[in-house]
């Protein structure tokens, strides 16, 4: 293994934790893969009951990899294009994992909680948070639509109208504010996140593992239906956006570490 995720086995349930401080856990392709990769292995695990996420340091996931976005502005722009709709369609298999696995999948979160991480916090069974925990859904910062099914994850928390506020306005949300909305389960002082985890866990793996998955199956399918579609339709918008002009200015403006300004 890389050493971009650690894998700590605690009973019945395995903790997956994104192991990228340096990059606020960042999602890099090898980090992509390696999380599916393990999530997969534990679903088909019948010694496992609970699957934890979390993230290394003080974040959880800051989102997608930028590190290479000055490289990117060097391809033409229908490159960029077809490179950003296969870069969706990867990611947009972590939140799929995650909401198609038989097993109770927990985020266990502070700090940030961005882009690609928020499509996972979203996808999660159960969200618990420190309060110093912020949510952000910036694409549109960098000229990008959402993706990582943020686009039905999102409206499905918190509704159409808070969707659209908090995804054109790239706004932030605390703790507080995400728990309101339907985004998180529950809040806790960051201190206390380990006693809240262990105590969760000890219900969740004490459950019926049938029943659970079964539950769990049912109520995403009634939330979020053709989820496959939604991805496509999110990996040509992104596509789309990758292409423009404005795609560029807000990389340029991203680096420069200065607030975009699109024409």
């Amino acid at each position: 293994m890389s050493g971009l995720l650690k894998i700590v086995r605690e009973g019945r349930a395995i903790h997956l934790t994104l192991n990228r401080p340096e990059a606020r856990n960042a999602l890099s392709h090898d980090l992509i893969t390696e999380l599916l990769q393990a999530i997969r292995q534990a679903d088909a695990d019948p010694a496992i009951k609970c699957i934890v996420l979390r993230g290394e340091g003080e974040h959880f996931c800051a989102g997608g990899d930028v590190k290479n976005f000055a490289e990117i502005m060097a391809t033409p722009p229908e490159g960029r294009q077809d490179m950003f709709e296969r870069r969706v369609l990867v990611g947009g298999r972590l939140p799929q994992a995650v909401l198609e696995c038989s097993k109770p999948v927990v985020v266990v979160a502070q700090g940030a909680i961005a882009g690609a991480g928020l499509g996972l916090c979203l996808a999660a069974d159960y969200v618990l948070c420190g309060s110093s925990s912020f949510f952000v859904a910036a694409h549109v910062k960098i000229g990008l639509a959402v993706d990582c099914l943020v686009s039905t994850l999102l409206v499905q928390a918190m509704g159409i109208k808070a969707a659209m506020k908090m995804a054109l306005l790239g706004e932030r949300l605390d703790a507080g504010q995400a728990l309101r909305y339907g985004m998180v389960s529950e809040v806790v002082a960051d201190a206390d996140l380990p006693a809240a985890t262990q105590a969760l866990l000890q219900r969740l793996t004490e459950g019926p593992a049938v029943a659970m998955a079964s539950t769990k199956r049912l109520l995403n399918e009634a939330a979020y239906g053709d989820l496959g579609k939604q991805m496509v339709l999110e990996a040509k918008a992104v596509g789309r956006c990758a292409a423009t002009q404005d795609f560029a200015t807000g990389v340029a403006a991203l680096l420069a570490r200065r607030p975009p300004r699109f024409d």
